[in-house]
């Protein structure tokens, strides 16, 4: 017997029917899935947006009409207010909201990549033979490391936009805004914050070093973080980067440090010791 699509059980008789609970349960889990994949697409549409041109005021670039634009342009798809007021979000601000809060979530941070390459190199050509030598690789990893954080947060259109976040999460009139958004960016915060945890343990057990009782290593990460945002904020107020020449190179040679790599030096001379038990690599 034909069904024409419908979900059908066996009755007593051996006969079959319709189940239109089943039926209804697979299309709300449809129409879920189908939700959930226009709002991810939505998002990555606006996020892409503050990626290319920052917040602006009132989050004017965050409008329906642009991100759909951008959607359409990127996969043909059509989407319109139609689709995602009321299914989606209830309003455009509420959608604006949500972009806010998923910028505040985000675990990447735009030095990571760059700023790794950089301390990479630095540890390729370091000297471990020695204490003193060690001590000179540790320096010239700030020298070169604040150079390229610093760098980052200068090209970075993606660091604006985080700043912007930081600033709405601590003066948006909505409380609940304002506790979405701070909630996100300590969730944030801890993601980072152990991702180099381990990664700087490692670092300078490498070049013989150890944390200084009773600090740890999540003060020092928790410092520099709270350093580097200082001053990406400064930067990117004033649009200059500090810098000044120093006589650590070489014979005492002169050589360029950021205000960054020097406020960095003295985070890692406060929180590290050269560890007794390194033993230096065989030459």
């Amino acid at each position: 017997m034909a069904h024409h699509g419908a979900v059908t059980l066996l009755d007593t008789d051996g006969g079959r029917r319709s189940d239109p609970e089943r039926l209804d349960t697979r299309d709300a889990a449809n129409e879920r899935r189908s939700r959930a994949e226009l709002r991810a697409l939505l998002l990555a549409a606006a996020r892409e947006i503050l990626e290319d041109e920052g917040i602006q005021t009132a989050s004017t670039n965050l409008t329906f009409k642009r991100v759909f634009e951008r959607v359409e342009r990127q996969t043909g798809r059509t989407v319109t207010n139609a689709s995602v007021i009321r299914r989606v979000w209830d309003n455009m601000a509420e959608f604006q909201a949500d972009v806010l809060v998923s910028v505040a979530q985000d675990e990447r941070r735009a030095e990571l990549n760059r700023t790794l390459e950089a301390v990479g190199r630095v540890l390729d050509h370091s000297d471990r033979s020695t204490e003193a030598t060690r001590r000179q690789a540790l320096g010239e990893l700030c020298r070169i490391g604040g150079e390229a954080s610093t760098a980052v947060a200068q090209d970075s259109v993606l660091w604006s936009a985080w700043i912007g976040v930081l600033a709405i999460a601590t003066t948006a009139p909505d409380p609940d805004l304002r506790q979405r958004m701070v909630g996100a960016l300590l969730d944030s915060y801890d993601t980072v914050a152990r991702f180099w945890e381990g990664t700087l343990s490692e670092l300078f057990g490498y070049l013989g070093f150890r944390i200084r009782a009773p600090r740890t290593i999540r003060q020092f990460v928790d410092g520099v973080l709270a350093w580097s945002e200082g001053n990406a904020i400064r930067q990117h107020v004033s649009g200059q980067v500090a810098r000044l020449s120093l006589p650590t190179g070489r014979d005492r040679g002169t050589q360029e440090w950021t205000l960054f790599g020097i406020g960095l030096e003295g985070l890692v001379l406060q929180f590290f010791e050269s560890d007794p038990d390194f033993v230096p690599p065989a030459t």
